[in-house]
């Protein structure tokens, strides 16, 4: 009801968004929702955004509470951690301001019927960023080469990670992108026996399992106590996230593999995971970039020969931004003499994680 309620609240206020008179191309919309992760979804549709005279790729100011600023307007979250966006997500209705993981809404200090003025900044000044960036996948299995690329369904096998003890995916749980009964059906196959859900909180699981998922195999996981729903937010940097990340591994480790790992997409929450017990368990900084970027070749096709730059560029703002806030590093510090396997032990001690349960959850993925 929530959802609908904010879908009619979109389209009907976004009638009223036209630009003002002059030169000075500029729309006002009302916050409609503080989504899950902080971002302010706006009464103003992409459509009639668009319409307006505002494209992808163009510079924009924005003013709402507390906060006026520049940003650019994309269509996926192509800024740095930390930095702001105008948001036209693909498959959504409304444009959002968001704050790479970040809390916009909180920053601004501003919630639902608040009102945001956006104004155009410079026509066209992120462009370069934008088709560089412009990343979408369908939800379409036909439009894929295997299930298990559709599913971003791997086994992870680097530096002391025995065969078949952990794996990665899509959730098997939450069907939103159509891929729940592909993943449910792979990580039965890989024998999976405990489950750590980074995407959705102990109550969220509970609904999904009500409404289709109770039968599945996942399903019966959770029933057994095999499954860990954290509900983690998406700024890795954060305590909140850390702590999440020390709770899940734990679980783990009190918990017999095939582990499996996965958020919504098995993308950047899961792909932190993922890295980290890669990290800790030795694999090599290579190994580690080249099973995060796996997902990207999954999701998106992107070619690893024809398009190494385009990777090169994710793997710099994503997962080496991830490896060095473990390492304790800032900016684009070199990680070439780091550690990493003592610095992903420093990183989960530091952080609440005791030395039994590291040591039991090495031996049982070694």
């Amino acid at each position: 009801m929530k959802k609908l309620l904010s879908l009619l609240l979109c389209l009907t206020f976004a009638l009223l968004c036209v630009p003002s008179v002059g030169e000075e191309l500029r729309v006002t919309g009302k916050v409609t929702e503080v989504e899950k992760y902080g971002h302010a979804l706006l009464d103003v549709t992409i459509e009639d955004f668009n319409a307006l005279g505002f494209e992808l790729g163009d510079i924009v100011t924005v003013k709402a509470g507390t906060y006026e600023g520049d940003m650019p307007y994309f269509n996926g979250y192509y800024v740095d951690r930390g930095e702001y966006m105008l948001r036209a997500y693909p498959g959504h209705t409304c444009i959002a301001v968001c704050i790479n993981y970040g809390k916009f809404a909180e920053t601004a200090g501003i919630g639902v019927g608040d009102e945001v003025t956006i104004s155009l900044k410079q026509k066209a000044g992120a462009l370069t960023l934008q088709q560089i960036n412009n990343l979408v996948y369908t939800n379409d299995p036909g439009d894929y080469d295997s299930e298990e690329a559709f599913a971003n369904f791997r086994v992870v096998r680097v530096g002391g990670i025995a065969e078949g003890k952990l794996v990665r995916s899509a959730s098997p749980i939450d069907n939103q992108n159509n891929r729940a009964s592909y993943a449910d059906k792979l990580i039965e196959a890989a024998g999976v026996k405990t489950v750590m859900n980074m995407a959705n909180t102990p109550e969220e699981l509970e609904a999904l399992l009500a409404s289709d998922g109770a039968t599945s195999y996942y399903g019966k996981l959770a029933a057994g106590g095999s499954v860990i729903a954290l509900g983690m937010p998406v700024n890795f940097a954060s305590d909140e996230f850390a702590e999440g990340i020390v709770k899940g591994l734990v679980f783990l480790s009190e918990n017999e593999p095939p582990y499996l790992v996965h958020c919504t997409e098995g993308k950047d929450r899961a792909g932190f995971a993922s890295m980290l017990i890669e990290m800790l368990m030795g694999a090599s900084l290579e190994e580690i970039v080249a099973d995060y970027l796996q997902s990207y070749v999954n999701y998106y096709k992107i070619d690893p020969e024809k398009e190494a730059d385009k990777l090169d560029m994710i793997a710099e703002k994503n997962v080496l931004e991830m490896v060095r806030a473990v390492a304790g590093l800032s900016g684009k510090e070199s990680l070439e003499n780091v550690n990493l396997a003592d610095a992903a032990e420093s990183y989960l001690l530091s952080h609440g994680m005791d030395e039994a349960a590291l040591v039991a959850l090495v031996e049982k993925l070694r």
